[in-house]
């Protein structure tokens, strides 16, 4: 009933195994498809050594179904990479005018309102803010807004 193997067959057993085992333990830790397909030739090749077949056959479904893994997948894996980048319309106050609301030093972080909407603000100057002063906003990083001050309705970096 149990098929006797030689000492080759038990070591691609083995072989085979441990692959599939290693490959799924590698994709799960990992956000992206890395070796799923391995896992699917693998799997393929150890079938392949059960039934007997021998180790060219076994090396060649583990190729053959590797690939055919690969490309069968290839549209998921680019609709997963392909994510695509979901505007917020956050970054239409960039350019626009501020009025500070709460006062802070360099390397602090502030308050801004900006279209009646008041933001974490921080500027990388290193200059001081004051409760009511006009500020321009430069970018956006994060929840913060990074902000320069205006000096004669012109901006820092434009005097």
């Amino acid at each position: 009933m149990f098929m006797e193997y030689t000492d080759l067959q038990t070591s691609m057993l083995i072989i085979w195994t441990i692959l599939i085992v290693g490959t799924v333990i590698i994709e799960l830790s990992t956000t992206n498809l890395v070796t799923i397909w391995f896992s699917v030739g693998a799997i393929g090749a150890l079938i392949a050594t059960v039934c007997g077949l021998n180790i060219y056959f076994q090396l060649g479904i583990f190729v053959v179904m590797t690939i055919i893994a690969l490309f069968a997948t290839r549209p998921l894996v680019k609709r997963i990479q392909s994510r695509e980048v979901i505007h917020t319309n956050a970054d239409r106050v960039i350019g626009m005018v501020g009025v500070i609301t709460l006062p802070f030093k360099d390397n602090e972080v502030g308050q801004v309102r900006v279209n009646n909407v008041v933001w974490r603000a921080v500027c990388l100057n290193n200059d001081s803010f004051f409760e009511g002063e006009k500020v321009q906003v430069d970018a956006i990083s994060g929840t913060k807004l990074i902000i320069s001050k205006i000096i004669n309705n012109q901006t820092i970096e434009h005097l």
